[in-house]
């Protein structure tokens, strides 16, 4: 369940960089309540929901589900960087909905390598391993998440696998260094806007450095996010699916 004290300081300073002084100040005071709430929902929901399993991971002997109802909460776990107060709690993809991602793309995937950003317990990795790309890279800022993925790539059982070239990074994604390669850069509505803002300047620098074909696909994506894209200059809309939420845009070579 969420740690209280661990999360009060961390969220002020968050609410004082986004909200300034005054709107923190008068907020700051509601904030316990607020976190107590959640305390009392997670105990809820640990004693509900703590052993059921989703049916993705009975068909396929791993454990890509959140520990409480979906979810996993991103204060209880180790995470080093300084980001992780910015980063959304996890919770798996729906196969459907990945599903219907996957159709929205008319290329040879076998010349594309498939990067989720905040891959979690790596449900995506392994769904997306059902198309033949030519390799498969999660990045997972939580020991304990990557550690599942790691177990969950090797544990994966599925008769009509096509990529079993999948790994798993312990890496927090707003750090790391595309690969010069063609890419689909997968995102399932990991972080705020200021990470995202990061991670999007990066790849423009990358698209900078080394023109080549990159697809950007983000599922549940927010108003705010979605004017970050509009904005990049580099970044064409070609689906919006509202439907199943998500939205695949296609990089321009030279940004």
């Amino acid at each position: 369940m969420p740690k209280v004290t661990r999360t009060i300081i961390p969220r002020i300073r968050k609410s004082f960089r986004e909200r300034g002084v005054v709107t923190t100040l008068c907020r700051s005071f509601l904030l316990p309540i607020h976190l107590v709430r959640e305390h009392l929902a997670a105990k809820a929901l640990r004693n509900e929901n703590e052993n059921v399993v989703s049916e993705f991971d009975r068909a396929h002997g791993v454990d890509t589900d959140g520990k409480f109802d979906g979810w996993t909460y991103l204060s209880d776990l180790n995470i080093q960087s300084a980001n992780w107060i910015d980063g959304n709690d996890y919770a798996a993809i729906e196969p459907l909905r990945f599903q219907q991602l996957m159709t929205s793309f008319d290329f040879r995937f076998e010349d594309y390598t498939f990067i989720d950003f905040g891959s979690g317990k790596g449900r995506a990795l392994l769904l997306a391993s059902e198309s033949p790309f030519k390799r498969i890279l999660g990045l997972e800022f939580a020991p304990e998440l990557h550690k599942a993925a790691e177990a969950n790539i090797g544990l994966y059982k599925s008769d009509t696998q096509k990529c079993r070239d999948i790994a798993s990074l312990n890496v927090d994604f707003a750090d790391f260094s595309l690969p010069a390669e063609k890419a689909v850069l997968f995102f399932f509505h990991p972080c705020s806007v200021r990470v995202l803002s990061l991670v999007v300047e990066a790849i423009a620098r990358s698209l900078r450095s080394h023109p080549r074909s990159l697809y950007l696909a983000y599922v549940a994506p927010t108003s705010e996010q979605e004017r970050l894209f509009a904005a990049a200059g580099f970044l064409e809309k070609i689906v919006e699916n509202n439907e199943f939420r998500f939205s695949v845009y296609r990089a321009l070579t030279k940004p």
